[in-house]
């Protein structure tokens, strides 16, 4: 993916745009459980501390007319959610004592980037 893909300000996020920037909620949780905890922290670490001026910089953008950087950010910010269980509650990719790989699959999301 070509840089300057996010809006301006969160140009630290570019490299991690083409892996972290799910479309959806299964592909974001696919994603973090086939990620090693070192891929996830690189991502956690980085993307944290810009979380609410990304949050901020959303707040009045309608999920129903958002602009491809703006979508891309706010995937990005959802992505967060996901490996924020890995980091803060799990201490792995995948919740311990589970099964994996294995079967579940989310079928119908939300209706916005579900």
């Amino acid at each position: 993916m070509p840089l300057n893909m996010l809006p301006q300000g969160f140009e630290e996020l570019e490299p991690f745009q083409a892996y972290w920037g799910a479309p959806d909620t299964q592909t974001r949780r696919e994603r973090r459980e086939a990620a090693t905890m070192d891929e996830i922290m690189a991502f956690y670490d980085v993307v944290l501390p810009l979380a609410p001026a990304a949050m901020k910089h959303l707040e009045d953008v309608s999920l129903d007319a958002m602009p491809p950087a703006e979508a891309r950010l706010f995937e990005l910010v959802l992505a967060l959610a996901h490996v924020s269980m890995a980091v803060e509650l799990h201490g792995a990719p995948r919740a311990p004592h589970t099964p994996y790989p294995h079967g579940v699959k989310l079928m119908n999301g939300p209706a916005h980037f579900g």
